[in-house]
């Protein structure tokens, strides 16, 4: 007979000892780092309200809400892509029971809480020891930024699918490499709801992942292409699209105004973060188990198979499903795992000998220069060669060569300090009244995030010195109190309805589309109305072919009466002068004498600038002042008043 199991004495003793108190141990201890890497990552990730792509997805929710006032505008009248994911749904529900720069608010939040958890959560899946603090820094720090230079990052503070499916698929990465396999895919098909193009690369990272633990998995995919192909073939529902080609017309229109779609127009800038990132990923894939290995390297596979066929199909087919699924974006979870790699060659490559120091050296200064492709590639390339040479004891670097190395690479990281600090002074310097120097611009410089991570790992040294953690907790606290939110210097810009009540009771008047100037999502989030054109409009012109047309056609002829610039066209392109502050003489009568002219033209005014005959001035409580870029580098736009010109009689 099996004897009954007794209490332990000792556990009963001492509580600390039994489960509870365990679990209790374990997580004071990893308290302090959580803590470190949160406020990392919302310094990192500042919240500037209602901007980037949010604009899109409240607009929606707003013109669904208002069907005969926003709901006219030409961009949801139009409308080809919102149909594929239930986050409207949520947030038209957020933002009608709170509005939407609260709903907005709310969004961003829950999508920075959700990936920050599920980047925790892969870190310790990728490291169950120590160095799992080393990899959630890297994750929440570095700048995991992919496709066109500038354009999209991971984990924004944005009221975007984008960060909520993102957290999906870290998560479900993570549930793969703990062993639980329908967990992961049950995550990476919530992440397809939420935004189905991020959701691909999940289900790409966890199909590569299964074909390399068991070839039996091939028989899927080659029972479904068959099956997709047919599809296709009998023209069903979305799928007819794979084998119907984008008409010259239309991929015109997509090239010049959505050129962050196609890789072969994206300027050598956009490859030197990949070239690093795979490099820190082959290298880190050396330092971990088999089961970590596959996924680190599926993750670099299916980026590289996403940019593969998004060229392929850019130049041989311009198939248009191809180019709306938008497979070069694959890239994101391989910027991510990237991250995370050199977290793991940062926390692993200390301890080993000469040669290891080397390549973690190298791989430094292939980050901090990861916006150069000469350097972050030579850089990343020569990491990956020293680390496969020693490995295979091929060489042997010496202790003086090591030392050179570093020294050669710490000249180098404080040539590009010195050049930043320069830049730096000389930006805030010549800031003009009413411009905020914010941490959106500041994490812009190419050492701000190794600065961060440097930060973190220095955080997690300092766990033993309980002076160094209250003053250390109160400085990240307090800047978090005061930078994070970045919304009150520029309130004025988009949310504050009631900074311009009398704008909005002037338009009530006379109905239809509004012509703002120069502006973003002004006509929707402030006058409530459809707007007549504007740059923003044009992302998503790729899912409507009648969206891109119309909006060509505007914007064409905004730009020929001097009303806009290429670059409203063009929006990638390198800066062009900017429209000038007056408006062409006979512009406006000539645009309001089309038969489809707006009702209003709103225009902004800068300091001694008034409104041609006929319009009102509407002064703004506080001047905005946005930083634009331009021909000579970087310009400051100040708005003081808008001017308001009625169009149609």
């Amino acid at each position: 007979m099996a004897q009954a199991a007794t209490p332990d004495p000792a556990a009963a003793a001492d509580p600390a000892r039994g489960w509870g108190g365990r679990w209790a141990q374990a997580a004071a201890r990893s308290a302090w780092p959580v803590l470190g890497a949160a406020g990392l990552y919302l310094l990192m990730h500042p919240y500037g309200g209602i901007e980037g792509d949010a604009r899109i997805y409240v607009g929606r929710a707003l013109a669904d809400l208002d069907p005969d006032g926003v709901g006219r505008d030409l961009m949801f009248a139009l409308d080809g892509q919102s149909r594929f994911s239930l986050f409207p749904i949520v947030l038209r529900a957020l933002v009608q029971r709170l509005g939407p720069d609260a709903a907005a608010l709310a969004v961003s939040v829950a999508g920075l809480f959700a990936w920050f958890c599920a980047a925790a959560f892969l870190a310790g899946a990728i490291a169950a020891d120590r160095r799992r603090w080393g990899i959630l820094i890297a994750l929440v720090v570095l700048p995991a930024s992919y496709g066109h230079p500038g354009i999209f990052r991971i984990g924004e503070a944005l009221a975007t699918p984008r960060t909520l499916a993102e957290a999906a698929v870290l998560a479900g990465l993570a549930s793969q490499l703990s062993g639980r396999f329908w967990s992961a895919a049950l995550l990476m098909l919530v992440a397809c709801l939420i935004h189905p193009i991020m959701g691909l690369a999940g289900l790409g990272v966890l199909s590569i992942v299964l074909v390399a633990e068991d070839r039996r998995w091939l028989a899927l995919p080659a029972t479904a292409l068959p099956a997709i192909v047919l599809a296709a073939y009998l023209s069903l529902p979305l799928f007819g699209r794979l084998l119907q080609p984008i008409d010259p017309q239309y991929l015109s229109i997509l090239r010049q105004r959505c050129s962050d779609l196609f890789p072969l127009l994206w300027s050598t800038q956009a490859w030197a973060s990949p070239l690093v990132q795979a490099a820190s990923i082959l290298i880190a894939g050396a330092l971990v188990p088999r089961p970590v290995r596959r996924v680190l390297y599926a993750a670099l596979l299916a980026g590289l198979c996403g940019v593969a066929a998004n060229i392929v199909f850019e130049e041989f087919g311009s198939s248009l499903l191809v180019i709306q699924a938008q497979p070069w974006r694959l890239l994101w979870v391989t910027s991510v795992v990237g991250a995370a790699a050199l977290g793991l060659c940062v926390t692993t490559l200390p301890r080993g000998g000469a040669g290891d120091r080397m390549t973690l050296a190298l791989l430094v200064l292939g980050w901090v220069y990861s916006d150069d492709p000469l350097i972050a590639g030579g850089a990343g390339t020569l990491a990956l060669a020293v680390h496969a040479a020693v490995r295979r004891r091929w060489i042997g670097p010496s202790r003086a060569l090591m030392l050179a190395t570093v020294w050669l690479v710490g000249a180098l990281v404080a040539c590009r300090a010195v050049l930043e600090a320069v830049a730096l002074g000389w930006l805030v310097t010549r800031l003009p009244p009413g411009a905020y120097l914010e941490l959106s611009l500041i994490r812009n410089f190419g050492l701000a995030a190794p600065l961060a991570l440097t930060a973190g790992l220095a955080w997690i040294d300092m766990a033993r010195s309980r002076p160094a953690r209250i003053i250390l907790g109160l400085m990240l606290t307090l800047t978090l109190v005061n930078f994070w939110d970045e919304r009150a210097p520029v309130f004025g810009r988009t949310e504050d309805r009631g900074a311009r009540s009398d704008l909005i009771r002037a338009v009530a008047g006379r109905p239809g589309e509004v012509l703002w100037l120069d502006s973003g999502a002004e006509t929707w989030l402030v006058l409530g109305r459809p707007n007549w054109i504007n740059t923003l409009q044009g992302a998503s012109i790729v899912f409507s072919r009648p969206l891109a047309m119309a909006w060509s056609e505007r914007m064409g002829r905004l730009i020929a009466l001097g009303l806009a610039t290429e670059a409203n066209r063009v929006p990638f392109a390198p800066p062009v002068p900017p429209r000038a502050p007056d408006l062409p003489v006979g512009a406006v009568e000539t645009l309001c004498a089309a038969p489809d002219a707006p009702a209003w033209i709103v225009l902004p005014l800068r300091d001694g600038q008034v409104p041609p005959d006929g319009g009102r001035v509407f002064p703004l409580h506080r001047p905005s002042v946005n930083a634009i870029p331009a021909v000579d580098g970087l310009s400051w736009n100040g708005t003081v008043a808008y001017g308001l010109l009625p169009c149609r009689t």
